[in-house]
């Protein structure tokens, strides 16, 4: 027999008011505020590679290794989170172990992002670029919960809901999210937009109706595969015009979601 309720959120963005910063390599510059998936979507052949690392641990290793040093016997630990188009997990391997871009530059971006955040949330990546065979991109970001999440989270559950994280991040920053009142069982780590979309049909099986919450493009497939699709604004107040088609609901606060929720039932 089927359960009655599941409402799948994204993190970055959606439950996490976040700070982003990136540096990109080929030109030399810091980027503040960016949006990951705007950078990855640039050109074809790009990649966001998320390695399962704890990020502090990347502080202590030499500034002038290379970053392949943080790959190299640690393969296992290193996912894909979304690309656009199709590439390999060998694929990018391959690209990081001949990279000549060094730990230094993880470093920069992740002090940066340090100064602003808390440390119970902080990540950090490399895009790769399969025509360049280069990272052209390293980045960190740091988040903090939206004001009233707990009490959103309490609300739904007084409802009956069973809520799950399916976030593109690595298990090692999200695990901290049970401090704000999710279960680490319910946490999806390095989810692809596709992955997210797989997440909601499997739920679909279990639950009578599944509820996505998502605030960017990689959670597109997951709105529209959901019973309810709500897109929420509260980070970016100027989504794609494919992300307000694809959602049911358009949300300013996420604490708007338990009466939508509420008034779908």
């Amino acid at each position: 027999m089927s359960e009655g309720l599941a409402v799948v959120m994204d993190a970055a963005g959606t439950i996490l008011r976040m700070y982003r910063v990136a540096k990109d390599i080929i030109r030399g510059i810091m980027l503040e505020k960016v949006i990951t998936w705007e950078l990855i979507m640039e050109k074809e052949g790009r990649a966001l590679v998320v390695p399962q690392m704890d990020p502090k641990t990347v502080i202590f290793l030499p500034p002038d290794d290379h970053i392949a040093s943080i790959i190299k016997g640690r393969e296992r630990f290193v996912e894909i989170s979304c690309s656009s188009s199709p590439i390999s997990k060998e694929d990018a391997l391959n690209i990081l172990y001949g990279s000549q871009v060094k730990v230094r530059e993880l470093h920069e971006v992740y002090q940066a992002v340090k100064a602003r955040c808390p440390d119970k949330y902080l990540t950090t990546g490399m895009i790769v670029d399969e025509d360049l065979q280069e990272i052209t991109h390293v980045l960190s970001t740091g988040g903090s919960p939206f004001p009233g999440l707990r009490d959103v989270l309490h609300s739904l559950e007084r409802q009956g809901a069973d809520i799950y994280v399916a976030s593109g991040d690595s298990m090692h920053s999200l695990v901290n999210l049970k401090d704000y009142g999710f279960d680490p069982r319910r946490i999806y780590p390095v989810s692809s937009p596709r992955r997210k979309q797989e997440i909601v049909v499997a739920l679909k099986r279990k639950y009578r109706r599944v509820v996505m919450v998502g605030d960017g493009l990689n959670d597109l497939y997951a709105l529209l595969e959901a019973d309810l699709g709500v897109l929420t604004v509260q980070q970016d107040t100027r989504p794609a015009l494919e992300l307000r088609e694809a959602a049911d609901e358009v949300i300013m606060d996420i604490q708007e979601l338990p009466e939508i929720v509420r008034s779908s039932i």
